[in-house]
């Protein structure tokens, strides 16, 4: 190897402080959420097959928060849970890697008047938390994005911007089948998205299946208690997802 060839592998140090090993969010794993193109087409293509307003309803519910809260939307993407949050409680903090998806929230959040409601281009493992800690914190469909070791860090950040007792909402693609079934049940899932809302959503999941990171609910669950979240309830809203209401316990 010559010289050239060594400095283009040396680990250095980030620009911003960063160890040279942490991983990199940015750098997307399946669909490219930071493309202004895709970030344009995301309501419309998933509104198809969700209701955004209703899954935020669901969710500040199970929260049973009252309204003088902070809380923080961790992977908010366009706002689907955010905006919502916004009209219930006294302040959110919208937490995204991708600065298109970033900026069609801050589209909608002006229409909206959501004055209350603060935007962070960041992710999971970046995220400098500022201020009191949070009330509760809701990550929805995009913990995945991480492999399980780096959400086992992510997990623990979590735990540690919370107030003690704070609620913590995950809501992702968790598999709680069997590995000898996984054949089987991804192609019951596949076929059922591409009945129920089009072959644009299908070739995600495939995309999802074969490049992202989603994993058992056993080791999801086991991430959970370690970083320090006793599980209270478990909902599967949809085939292949598990929604989690935990508690932050020290």
């Amino acid at each position: 190897m010559d010289a050239a060839s060594r400095d283009s592998v040396r680990p250095n140090a980030n620009t911003d402080g960063r160890p040279p090993w942490l991983f990199e969010e940015a750098r997307h794993a399946g669909i490219d959420y930071g493309d202004p193109g895709v970030a344009e087409r995301y309501d419309g293509q998933h509104g198809r097959l969700r209701d955004f307003e209703k899954e935020a309803r669901l969710i500040i519910e199970r929260l049973r928060l009252g309204p003088d809260e902070r809380v923080v939307d961790l992977g908010c993407g366009t706002g689907a849970f955010a905006l919502t949050a916004a009209t219930q409680w006294r302040h959110v903090d919208a937490v995204d890697v991708s600065a298109a998806m970033l900026e069609r929230l801050r589209e909608k959040a002006r229409c909206r008047g959501a004055s209350n409601l603060e935007t962070h281009c960041a992710g999971f493992l970046t995220y400098e938390h500022q201020g009191e800690r949070a009330d509760a914190v809701v990550c929805v469909a995009a913990l995945h994005h991480l492999p399980d070791f780096w959400k086992a860090l992510a997990l623990h950040r979590i735990h540690a911007l919370l107030k003690r007792g704070g609620r913590f909402y995950l809501f992702d693609v968790v598999f709680g089948f069997s590995a000898d079934a996984a054949a089987r049940e991804l192609a019951a899932w596949l076929s059922a998205l591409r009945e129920n809302a089009g072959d644009d959503l299908a070739n995600e999941a495939v995309v999802h299946i074969r490049e992202e990171h989603s994993t058992f609910d056993w080791i999801m669950e086991g991430l959970l208690q370690r970083a320090g979240f006793q599980i209270e309830d478990r909902y599967q809203d949809a085939p292949q997802c598990w929604a989690y209401v935990c508690r932050s316990t020290a």
